[in-house]
């Protein structure tokens, strides 16, 4: 599930649900043109826009962990990642994994 972080996902409803393995376009899209708050990632009232680019991979990387640890994933939580003009930055993660047998 992707989301637009914080209580606006909440508030707006501001979440979309990708199934794995998800394509870069499809990310891409989900971030880039399905929020509501999208606009804000384009650059609004003279903001520099969000590195889309770097949001994607980030998803990419998460999902290739996610999908790599599939059998003992319990838990994963990125909230937030901050989409800057150059790159974007996991905040905090939570990941909970099952023990091996």
């Amino acid at each position: 599930m992707l989301g637009s972080g914080g209580i606006l996902v909440e508030l707006i409803g501001d979440s979309r649900l990708l199934l794995l393995p998800a394509a870069p376009a499809e990310i891409a899209e989900a971030i880039g043109s399905r929020y509501k708050v999208a606009t804000l990632l384009g650059g609004y009232r003279g903001k520099p826009k969000g590195d889309l680019a770097a949001a994607v991979e980030a998803v990419l990387a998460i999902q290739r962990f996610a999908l790599a640890t599939a059998e003992r994933l319990l838990e994963l939580d990125v909230n937030p990642l901050i989409v800057r003009p150059q790159g974007a930055v996991a905040v905090d993660v939570l990941i909970r994994l099952a023990k091996e047998a």
